[in-house]
């Protein structure tokens, strides 16, 4: 079904349709770029080129440690009627701040890396086997899990997907290392089917439990933070598991999982509504489904194909789809040309937006779509870009912490101090001197960098009144307002 993007089709346009969606948005210059560039030279670029970029040095704390030496200092420390409150406070005021810290590695990974698709798809994949550092309460095995995610990123699906039934953080997660043969555990055997394989309605419970039992002997050492297996923890009996008998594996179990017909049909679903709609068609899904089994799961050519094809480039696609917080966060930062703001403001923004990194809402992950937007996270849209464009610059210096808490969210008792001052937009990165004074032209310059098309005739006509009531004024400030004006729009929100 789907048939290949003619050349005569690939424009400003489509090529800023593909950076939104195959990256983190781009410039007027980075979009023209492209477009001179071509699909299928940008593709290779987006593909291919990731090896270097894969690579990407760990945060300085994120390293193993041994997890049981640690606890065994603090059971010490209580049986003696020791400091042992102070330690525990300590070990988890150590892991909140790696946790921020790696928030703010990856936003600063995402923002300014230059194999975007490769972390797009990370955080497609972070999506898809949601694990949450709320109940890991361990920044190490979140960052490992994120390292895993990015390394198979467009890898082979089947691969990772053994590769996570391994990981840390996902065994500590759904229960996994807690498995034995007396008792198998059957959370991430569940979760295998329904949410990372094949979807509700298609497993039974007895598969449930066979594959349970497929994955015992699987634990997480506590000495150097690393998976390992247990063999005596193993049910080495016969499995029945979806029509194959035998002592099964949790390999052989992924693998027949991905025979499954509905398996391919699952992933292309969840990549067509990632990527393109969030309602595709069953012949959509059915043709993706075909093109992952024909590549035996192997994504980075399925993407290809997908990015090459008229469809994905279809009418009804185009500027449809709901920032998510974090494509809206980084597409942001870029299209003012700014800095992303300090760590503790970017964490709390996700949070009120409502996808914060490592803290998926439950192991489904996120909905997307239309749940992305509701009138409080609209009104914190509104006031956050606020904040990025005038800083500090519009409150009265003896308020300003109060009302910045307000404006950006942050829960009553946060500490000021967490919230650094912010300078107000340089606009003169985004706006030519030459345009302040001609308001047709502007507004046509900043719809174009800020939506990527000219914009809604309704829309325009009340920006250039908005400049027209301001005349002479065509100061940095009058330009801002201009800005909040702009990014306060439904139109701002869609990429």
């Amino acid at each position: 079904m789907f048939d290949p993007l003619p050349t005569q089709s690939w424009n400003y346009e489509t090529a800023a349709h593909l950076l939104n969606r195959a990256a983190f948005g781009g410039t007027p210059e980075e979009v023209e770029s492209v477009r001179k560039q071509g699909l299928a030279a940008t593709l290779r670029h987006l593909l291919d080129e990731t090896v270097e970029a894969a690579n990407i040095p760990a945060p300085a704390w994120a390293h193993p440690e041994n997890i049981k030496e640690q606890r065994m200092e603090i059971r010490a420390a209580k049986e003696e009627g020791g400091e042992a409150i102070d330690k525990m406070k300590e070990f988890r005021r150590r892991q909140g701040e790696n946790l921020l810290d790696l928030r703010r590695w990856w936003l600063e990974r995402l923002a300014t890396t230059p194999a975007p698709l490769l972390e797009k798809m990370t955080l497609f994949w972070h999506g898809h086997f949601a694990t949450s550092a709320e109940k890991v309460q361990n920044g190490y095995w979140m960052w490992l899990q994120n390292d895993t995610l990015r390394r198979h990123a467009l890898g082979n699906f089947v691969t990772l997907t053994k590769a996570m039934s391994r990981d840390p953080a996902m065994m500590i997660y759904l229960d996994l290392q807690q498995s034995r043969r007396e008792h198998p555990n059957e959370n991430w055997a569940r979760e295998l089917m329904e949410l990372f394989t094949v979807g509700i309605g298609n497993y039974s419970e007895n598969d449930i439990r066979e594959s349970a039992r497929a994955f015992t002997g699987y634990r997480v050492d506590m000495t150097n933070q690393q998976f390992r297996f247990a063999p005596r923890q193993r049910d080495d009996g016969a499995k029945n598991f979806m029509g194959k008998t035998g002592d099964l594996s949790g390999d052989e179990i992924i693998d027949i999982l991905a025979r499954q017909p509905a398996c391919s049909k699952f992933i292309a679903r969840k990549l067509w509504r990632f990527f393109a709609d969030d309602e595709p068609s069953p012949q959509i899904v059915d043709a993706l489904a075909a093109r992952i089994r024909g590549h035996n799961y192997e994504i980075r050519p399925v993407l290809r194909e997908m990015f090459s094809s008229a469809q994905f480039y279809a009418r009804g696609a185009l500027r449809s789809q709901i920032k998510s917080p974090v494509q809206y966060l980084v597409q942001t930062t870029k299209l003012l040309a700014t800095d992303l703001p300090a760590p503790a403001v970017a964490q709390n923004a996700m949070r009120q937006m409502g996808q914060i990194l490592f803290a998926p809402p439950n192991v489904k992950g996120w909905d997307g779509g239309k749940s992305w937007v509701s009138t409080s996270t609209l009104l914190f849209r509104y006031n956050f870009a606020n904040y990025l464009i005038n800083g500090d610059a519009m409150r009265p210096a003896g308020d300003r912490g109060k009302q910045k808490g307000a404006d950006l969210g942050f829960r009553r008792g946060a500490r000021m101090a967490e919230i650094p001052p912010r300078a107000p937009l340089d606009v003169a990165r985004i706006i030519p001197a030459e345009l302040r004074d001609k308001p047709n032209d502007l507004v046509a310059h900043l719809c174009q960098r800020l939506f990527g098309t000219p914009g809604p005739e309704k829309e325009r006509t009340a920006f250039i009144g908005f400049l027209e009531k301001r005349r002479p004024d065509t100061s940095d400030q009058a330009m801002r307002e201009l800005l909040h004006l702009m990014m306060s729009t439904p139109q701002f929100q869609l990429t």
